[in-house]
């Protein structure tokens, strides 16, 4: 879904082109946020399913320096909030020991 836009250089000047442009756009957003929470679930199961496989070859369950390029990727690419979203998505990933 597209957001309706303005024409370039203008600003809305009516009320209802606001709303329009704002509801247009949050729709966007709460497509995004369901695009996102889709391929956290995702993750998550692909995480469990790797961690079954080396807990059953004799492994540990969390290989940290794993975490640590992920943490990496994430600061890179969005800083220091990078890092905190990194961080929640590796604990919503983990499951239960």
């Amino acid at each position: 879904m597209t957001a309706p836009t303005c024409a370039p250089g203008r600003v809305p000047d009516e009320q209802g082109d606001l709303d329009r442009l704002v509801n247009g756009l949050r729709a966007r957003i709460d497509d995004l946020d369901r695009s996102v929470v889709h391929h956290i679930q995702e993750r998550r199961e692909l995480s469990r399913r790797i961690q079954q496989a080396r807990v059953a070859a004799g492994g540990v369950r969390i290989e940290l320096s794993r975490e640590r390029e992920v943490l990496d990727r994430y600061a890179h690419t969005l800083g220091r909030d990078g890092t905190a979203l990194a961080t929640a998505v590796l604990r919503s990933c983990r499951g239960s020991a």
